[in-house]
């Protein structure tokens, strides 16, 4: 009952012995969560606004005079490849080529092997189109073209182009696939914090509205439980909804365990999926093909700014997803590389569930849906940051002095819908599982000496 104090909970006449193990599960899951939430949720908020901060910052590079004259996209693309040559990096290539007296570069052997990480063309006539390259460090950096003059208006480090370090940050780089993994394990913890602190929270001997209401008039204890408690049960919906439709994107689940649910359900999408990365080379020999691919979206009514792939491997197709803010418009389009012509034409109602889903998330993470998606997702992010604040908080006020404070563990049997739940969700999400194997083995080899010691 002292810990239900401490806590500014009200039970029940009859005791919760499940209570205890819970709030020990609730603790270990934010000590492994709490810095995968402001990481996620700061990088977040920044590829959130990014596009919105390049505007402001670099207007001169990313909008054009309105015209109606239209230079051939590939002859974009050859000037932004011209412009780059065998640099990785240039920070105002028209004043280069203009040094260079009016001479093309040539592009070297170096820069040929290059990566393209896409070509976007805006079907907006005030906007510049966007060559995006892959430096040696992985990050991708930006070329921009006036689609009505084809020149080079100038191309930005990976560290300027804040849209692509945000993004490559809250997927885990620099670490690579250690950094996915990472991040994929503080989201399962996650999933499993909000679970355990539902049940935390659940109204012992008060109203649901008592239970939703900040007692303020309390002590500090109460006051800092009661402060983080609301806000994550009224989140809590849209927490669980972000980190499951966050799992399809990382390496380990996203790339391993859903790609064979989808193979053993049927639930591939027939328009497969593109990484980009094929070479300066391969784009500059498919330039014509580009010109046909573009021109066939637009004449089938693509809308918003397309994006166009092209993954390295022999043989992929040309791949074209195009970004707005409903799904109704949302395409994707591939053609033969070789010759530009269109082979697939796909909308959302085109696509089998589970990848129906995934664009959806994938949509609703990015704010694609207008200024109520954008807002929506800051204000998220801000309340993880409470959350993690308030947390932080309540366990220093409430840790006894000069402990760790950590809830101790606690000899209960588990009843067996726990049980299975666990053992599902460990099978389902296999890192999850290996960590609490991994917790399981630490916490017994911790006893041993114990033991030993007593003999």
């Amino acid at each position: 009952m002292e810990l239900n104090k401490a806590l500014g909970v009200t039970m029940a006449a009859k005791p919760d012995r499940c209570y205890g193990a819970f709030w020990r599960w609730h603790f270990l899951a934010a000590l492994i969560v709490i810095p995968f939430v402001v990481w996620q949720s700061c990088t977040g908020t920044l590829y959130l606004w990014s596009e919105r901060w390049m505007d402001f910052r670099h207007p001169e590079l990313r909008f054009v005079p309105a015209s109606r004259a239209q230079v051939a996209p590939s002859a974009q693309i050859a000037a932004a490849f011209e412009a780059v040559g065998d640099r990785q990096v240039l920070r105002d290539p028209a004043k280069d080529i203009h040094e260079d007296h009016g001479h093309h570069a040539q592009l070297s052997q170096g820069s040929a092997a290059l990566p393209v990480q896409q070509i976007v063309l805006s079907d907006d006539p005030g906007r510049s189109t966007q060559v995006i390259m892959q430096g040696a460090n992985g990050l991708p950096y930006p070329v921009f073209v006036d689609p009505h003059t084809g020149k080079v208006l100038g191309v930005l480090t990976a560290g300027q182009w804040l849209p692509g370090i945000s993004r490559a940050l809250h997927a885990g780089w620099p670490l690579g696939k250690p950094g996915n993994w990472l991040l994929e394990l503080g989201d399962c913890w996650a999933i499993v914090m909000i679970i355990t602190g539902l049940y935390l929270w659940w109204p012992r001997g008060r109203s649901l509205w008592q239970a939703l209401r900040p007692r303020l008039d309390a002590g500090p204890r109460i006051i800092a439980r009661d402060l983080h408690a609301t806000v994550a049960v009224v989140f809590s919906g849209i927490f669980l909804f972000f980190l499951i439709s966050a799992l399809p994107w990382t390496a380990f689940w996203g790339g391993e365990v859903l790609s064979r649910i989808q193979a053993v359900t049927k639930q591939e999408s027939p328009a497969g999926f593109s990484i980009g990365g094929a070479s300066v080379g391969q784009i500059t020999t498919i330039g014509p093909s580009i010109d046909a691919f573009a021109a066939a979206a637009r004449e089938r009514g693509v809308t918003g700014a397309i994006a166009i792939q092209l993954s390295p491997w022999h043989n992929a197709p040309l791949f074209m997803t195009n970004r707005t803010t409903s799904l109704s418009e949302d395409r994707i389009v591939t053609a033969d590389a070789a010759r530009g012509k269109v082979i697939g034409d796909f909308r959302n109602e085109d696509l089998p569930a589970i990848p129906r889903m995934v664009v959806v998330g994938i949509h609703v993470h990015q704010g694609d849906f207008g200024p109520f998606n954008l807002w929506l997702n800051t204000l998220l992010a801000a309340s993880l940051i409470w959350l993690a604040v308030t947390g932080v908080v309540s366990w220093w006020i409430r840790r006894p002095k000069g402990q760790f404070g950590a809830p101790p563990a606690r000899d209960i049997p588990w009843s067996a819908p726990t049980i299975t739940a666990l053992c599902l969700m460990a099978v389902f999400l296999p890192i999850f599982g290996l960590s609490v194997i991994a917790a399981a083995a630490v916490g017994w080899m911790a006893k041993r000496p114990l033991r030993w010691r007593q003999v």
